[in-house]
């Protein structure tokens, strides 16, 4: 299976998840991090991937699942990559590599997952539930099938929903306020100081929802936020995050994901 992805798509996803980071628009903004190019969202690749995988997992095996990958290198835009895939036991593993597979820019695995032993390992019985109005879940929803005509699972609309509910509702917030030392006069979490890296994602996805399509959608959806760590360098830092989704009042999904802020080399400079 080969992806590319060009300006059109990074601009799809742009409008549905509101990620305008300027790593993926802006040249300049991207070099002052290290990147060769324009970046393509982590999320936006990962689409196709979870799609393809899951499709493929769920044709040999039933029940909770258990999706992860790890962003090793940012995908360039207008470049073809190949996705391989390797099935053993109870898993497939993939990477995204470049056509010479000199290069793996994702790695990760589907593999069966017990949805009630992992919410052992949770304590949700605090966490405050933000309830997502049904007006806005419908309106998302009928958004997300007109641009990515590709994907049927449920799960996989819920995660690109969060993720985008979490960029416009939290995100700034969680940085300005929680890391305002290290974010500094940047007062929004996509801003030009420090510049932002989804680096990686994890979704256990339960029995009651792994195998359902893109039909009747539920209108009951809440979810929480929880900061797990918090590891800062000078020019750095990493953070990690859980999300419990609860569909129809019952936790149906837990995302985890890894966020890397790194401050451009303008910033390095000036305070050099």
């Amino acid at each position: 299976m080969i992806l590319n992805f060009d300006k059109d798509s990074v601009k799809e996803w742009a409008d549905f998840s509101g990620d305008f980071n300027p790593i993926h628009f802006d040249v300049l903004k991207a070099r002052q991090i290290g990147l060769n190019d324009l970046a393509v969202h982590g999320m936006l690749a990962m689409l196709p991937l979870k799609q393809h995988t899951t499709d493929l997992f769920l044709k040999e095996l039933v029940g909770g699942y258990c999706w992860s990958s790890s962003l090793r290198y940012p995908l360039g835009i207008n470049n073809d990559y190949e996705l391989l895939l390797k099935s053993s036991d109870n898993k497939i593993t993939f990477s995204l590599n470049d056509m010479q597979s000199t290069k793996k820019y994702f790695i990760g695995r589907i593999q069966t997952n017990n949805f009630d032993q992992t919410l052992q390992e949770f304590d949700f019985s605090n966490a405050h539930q933000f309830t997502i109005p049904s007006d806005f879940i419908k309106q998302k929803f009928s958004e997300f099938q007109k641009k990515f005509t590709e994907i049927s699972f449920l799960w996989i609309y819920f995660d690109a929903l969060i993720f985008s509910i979490y960029l416009e509702k939290h995100a700034s917030k969680l940085f300005t306020e929680s890391l305002k030392k290290f974010m500094g006069k940047q007062k929004q979490f996509i801003g030009n100081d420090v510049l932002l890296l989804h680096t990686n994602h994890k979704v256990y996805v339960s029995n009651d929802i792994g195998k359902l399509n893109l039909v009747n959608i539920s209108e009951t959806v809440s979810y929480s936020l929880i900061i797990n760590d918090v590891a800062q360098q000078e020019n750095s830092l990493s953070i990690s995050l859980t999300i419990p989704v609860w569909v129809e009042n019952k936790i149906s999904i837990i995302i985890t994901m890894n966020i890397m802020g790194i401050k451009t080399y303008n910033q390095i400079k000036e305070k050099d």
